[in-house]
């Protein structure tokens, strides 16, 4: 079993690391429960603005006929967003990467909100939206793993900047431990 350092030194030096770590550890909770939180918000705003634009669009124009829109992959996370516009029960136009029958199970009553279902096995986080008239019902969805993907990015470039500097603050922390005594 090691022991503490008897000089005061080495006891200055140890509580000081101690207390570098402990507080960088908490910075960096910190730092992951508000970015995960932000990220969230962010993304139910998109799914909440693009079912809105869908009942809008729905209302606008309904028709009879069921589409499937396979739009191009303008951008890396496309494949992961997927949406369905339901006008009075039936199908009537949905991404390609949407299924046939509808994200959430009609018989939930869930027609306004968020709510995480699990797809396949895919976990997705959905956005239900009802037109004015009830006859228009919205899903846009998002694959949770891709929010976990942008999670650990936006992590990666905030967090690893830290881990880099905390041997730094250690190498300083021992060299102000060792020299700053020496007059004592």
């Amino acid at each position: 079993m090691k022991r503490a350092p008897r000089s005061l030194q080495g006891r200055l030096v140890l509580v000081t690391l101690l207390t570098t770590a402990l507080l960088w550890l908490a910075a960096a909770l910190a730092t992951w429960v508000d970015a995960r939180h932000e990220l969230g918000e962010l993304l139910d705003g998109h799914l909440a603005q693009a079912a809105a634009l869908l009942v809008a669009q729905q209302t606008a124009a309904p028709d009879d006929e069921h589409h499937t829109i396979d739009a191009p992959r303008m951008h890396r996370y496309s494949p992961q967003v997927a949406f369905q516009v339901f006008h009075e029960g039936r199908l009537a136009l949905r991404s390609a990467d949407a299924p046939e029958l509808p994200m959430v199970a009609p018989e939930a009553g869930f027609r306004h909100g968020f709510r995480t279902v699990v797809l396949g096995r895919e976990s997705w986080r959905v956005f239900a939206a009802q037109g004015a008239e009830g006859d228009v019902l919205v899903y846009v969805a998002e694959q949770m793993a891709s929010r976990a993907e942008i999670l650990q990015a936006v992590l990666r470039g905030s967090l690893l900047p830290l881990a880099l500097a905390l041997p730094l603050l250690g190498l300083a922390t021992l060299w102000s431990g060792r020299s700053s005594p020496g007059p004592l």
